[in-house]
């Protein structure tokens, strides 16, 4: 059966790889919500939440607390998620003290802001996934409890390690990267 894929899309979320999204299609049945107006999730089995520029709509993702609470339960009941840059600061508990999903027990913030810059890789099940950083936020941890697991496994793109961390909590995973998976396979994130 194939599966059901929710992509965030709007002004908030809207660096996505066009490659990822024909990947995503082929896996199964796309369909696309906004965290900035949107009170439901739809019914999916993979729940994307990509990159973008969600610090400069942090109000209105705040004042969406409908939007918030679904994707919260639906991590916290066993719901896969996939959460890049911008994604992964909306799962945090606020940033710069505006609440978001509270998904991650840590803070995203702007201050001090400074680019964060690269291509990245790292081996997954034996595959090398692929894909880039780019951000001026960054995330301050609070300590971690046992469920949520922060991995530090990542590669410069000449081999040498970098301190971008994946964060996984149930099906959740997120982090920094945008990983490029057309030619390998998202599920090998969940293999971590």
């Amino acid at each position: 059966m194939p599966m059901k894929i929710l992509i965030a899309k709007d002004e908030a979320f809207s660096f996505m790889y066009r490659a990822n999204i024909d990947a995503l299609a082929s896996m199964g049945h796309i369909a696309y919500f906004s965290p900035l107006s949107d009170t439901e999730l739809l019914e999916c089995d993979l729940l994307y939440l990509p990159g973008g520029y969600p610090e400069l709509y942090a109000d209105r993702l705040a004042d969406n607390e409908a939007i918030r609470s679904a994707i919260r339960d639906y991590a916290v009941n066993g719901g896969r998620v996939l959460a890049e840059c911008g994604g992964f600061m909306y799962l945090c508990n606020d940033m710069d003290g505006v609440p978001m999903c509270g998904m991650l027990p840590m803070s995203a913030t702007m201050q001090g802001a400074r680019l964060h810059l690269g291509y990245r890789q790292m081996s997954c099940g034996g595959v090398i996934l692929r894909g880039h950083e780019f951000h001026y936020s960054k995330v301050i941890e609070a300590a971690l409890p046992a469920d949520v697991r922060c991995i530090k496994k990542q590669l410069s793109a000449i081999g040498k390690p970098v301190d971008t961390a994946l964060y996984r909590y149930k099906n959740v995973v997120a982090g920094y990267t945008h990983w490029y998976w057309a030619e390998t396979s998202i599920d090998e994130l969940w293999k971590l």
